[in-house]
C-alpha cells in the first residue's frame, strides 16, 4: 500500500549511524519503556534511564514513527504516553494483593490526581482524605467512610505511591484503611504528577462538558499498537483496511518489529502472533506453573481436540475458525475429569473444591488472552491456544515434521498454515 515505507523508514531510521552495540542499547531502552511506560530512577528498572536520557532523541523518534506514541524524558523519570483506542490485552491498575482496581478504586483514584494537581509538595493524609471526599461529593458520586471505601481510597493512594507520585514522609497509608485514626504526612512530586496521565485532560470526559475528540491513529500505528500490546491478532478482529495492510506488508512488517523490539512474528492463516525470545515483555506467562495453570493448559488441548458442537463459534472473516464456544457444564466437566485423571499431579487443596478449580481455570485462560468467559460460565477459546497444545515427550529425532511449525520469516501471500486452527 502506497505511504507504508515512508514511515516504517522514519521508525527505522531511529538506528541509522548506530554501531551494533548502540543499536541493541536503543532496543533495550524501548523494550524497557514498553514495559514500564512511567520509568523513574528510584522505581523498578531505573538504572535504565541514563540510557534513555542519553538516547531520547532516538526513542522519540523510534516511538512517534512506529507507534504514535509521545515520549517525555526529564532527569528524574520519563514517560511513554500510550494514547488512543485500548487494546484488548491492556490490563489495568492492580491492588497490593494483585486483584485488579474496582470502579470505586477506580473513581478514588481519579478523585486524588484531581485534588493533588492542585495541591502544594506535602499533604496530611487525614486533609488529603477529606479533600477526596469533597470532591466526590461536588460531583455527585455516592462515596462511604466505611471499610469499602477507606480499603478502595488506600489502594488508589498506594498506588500512587507505587509511582512515585506520592512518597510516604512520616507514617503509612496501609493501616489507614483499617484505623481510619492513624495520620501520615506525604509528599507530592508536582513534575511526576503533570506526567501521569497519558492524555491532556482536556481530551478526557467530564460531566456537562464534551470531550475533545483524540486524532485518529493512522491504520499502521493502529496495528503496530495491536501487535506490541495484543500479540496474538486476528485478521478478523481489525477493521477491513488493517487487515489488508498487515497482510501485504507482513514480511516488512516482522523485519522492523524484531529490529526495533525484538519481538518476532508467528504468521498463521487466521493472523498472527508476536513473540519475545527472552520473555521480558510477558508480564503473564503461559503456561505458567502451579495446579491451575497446568489444567488451563490441559483442558484447553481437550477441547479444541474435541469436534465442535454445531454452532459453536463465533463468526470469522474466512481466513480462519472463529472463537470455540464451551458451556459451562462442559468446561466444568473436563476440568473436573483432569482432576481425577492426574491426581498425584495436582495440589490438593486446588483441587478439593471443582466447584471453585473450573472458575479459577476459565479465568487463568482469560487472564492470558486465550480465552473470554461468558457470564453463565461458559467460555470461548481464543484460535491461538491451539498454539499451546502439549507435545509429548520422545526420543530426540524420533519428532515427526510439524507442518503447522512457525514459518520464522513470514511472507506475505505464502500461504501461511493454520497453527491457531481448532
Amino acid at each position: 500500500m502506497s505511504g507504508a515505507a515512508p514511515l516504517g523508514a522514519a521508525a527505522g531510521a531511529a538506528l541509522d549511524g548506530l554501531d551494533a552495540i548502540e543499536a541493541a542499547q536503543v532496543r533495550r531502552c524501548a523494550r524497557v519503556l514498553l514495559r514500564r511506560p512511567l520509568l523513574r530512577a528510584e522505581g523498578p528498572e531505573g538504572e535504565a534511564l541514563p540510557a534513555v536520557r542519553r538516547y531520547a532523541d532516538r526513542l522519540q523518534a523510534l516511538f512517534a514513527a512506529y507507534l504514535g506514541y509521545r515520549l517525555v524524558v526529564e532527569p528524574g523519570f520519563a514517560r511513554l504516553a500510550k494514547t488512543g483506542p485500548v487494546p484488548s490485552g491492556v490490563r489495568g491498575a492492580h491492588k497490593p494483593t494483585g486483584a485488579p482496581f474496582t470502579p470505586r478504586g477506580y473513581a478514588y483514584l481519579a478523585l486524588a490526581l484531581a485534588v493533588l494537581s492542585g495541591g502544594g509538595g506535602q499533604v496530611l493524609l487525614s486533609a488529603l482524605v477529606a479533600d477526596v471526599r469533597a470532591a466526590g461529593a461536588e460531583a455527585g458520586l455516592d462515596l462511604g467512610t466505611g471499610i469499602v471505601d477507606r480499603r478502595a481510597l488506600s489502594a488508589a493512594l498506594r498506588h500512587l505511591i507505587d509511582l512515585g507520585v506520592l512518597a510516604e514522609t512520616d507514617g503509612s497509608v496501609a493501616p489507614w484503611a483499617d484505623d481510619a485514626d492513624r495520620e501520615a504526612l506525604l509528599t507530592v512530586d508536582a513534575e511526576l504528577l503533570g506526567h501521569v496521565l497519558a492524555a491532556p485532560i482536556g481530551r478526557l470526559v467530564r460531566p456537562g462538558a464534551a470531550a475533545a475528540p483524540p486524532a485518529a491513529p493512522d491504520e499502521r500505528h493502529a496495528v503496530r499498537r495491536r501487535l506490541v500490546e495484543d500479540p496474538a491478532v486476528l485478521f478478523a478482529e481489525l477493521a477491513p483496511e488493517q487487515a489488508a495492510w498487515l497482510r501485504a506488508n507482513l514480511r516488512a512488517e516482522a523485519d522492523l518489529l524484531e529490529e526495533l523490539t525484538g519481538l518476532r512474528l508467528e504468521a498463521r492463516a487466521e493472523g498472527v502472533l508476536a513473540v519475545d525470545p527472552e520473555g521480558y515483555l510477558t508480564d503473564r506467562v503461559f503456561p505458567g506453573s502451579g495446579t491451575v495453570a497446568r489444567i488451563a493448559l490441559l483442558a484447553a488441548a481437550e477441547l479444541l481436540d474435541a469436534p465442535a458442537p454445531e454452532g459453536g463459534g463465533a463468526p470469522g472473516d474466512g481466513a480462519g475458525p472463529p472463537w470455540r464456544e464451551v458451556p459451562a457444564d462442559r468446561f466444568a466437566a473436563v476440568v473436573a475429569a483432569l482432576a481425577e485423571r492426574y491426581p498425584r499431579a495436582w495440589s490438593r487443596e486446588a483441587v478439593r473444591d471443582i466447584g471453585r478449580l473450573a472458575p479459577a481455570v476459565a479465568h487463568s485462560l482469560a487472564r492470558s488472552g486465550l480465552a473470554r468467559v461468558r457470564p453463565d460460565g461458559g467460555v470461548a477459546l481464543h484460535p491461538a491456544a491451539a498454539r499451546y497444545r502439549p507435545v509429548p515427550d520422545g526420543p530426540a529425532g524420533d519428532e515427526a515434521p510439524d507442518p503447522d511449525r512457525p514459518d520464522p520469516a513470514p511472507r506475505p501471500g505464502a500461504g501461511q498454515g493454520a497453527l491457531f486452527g481448532l
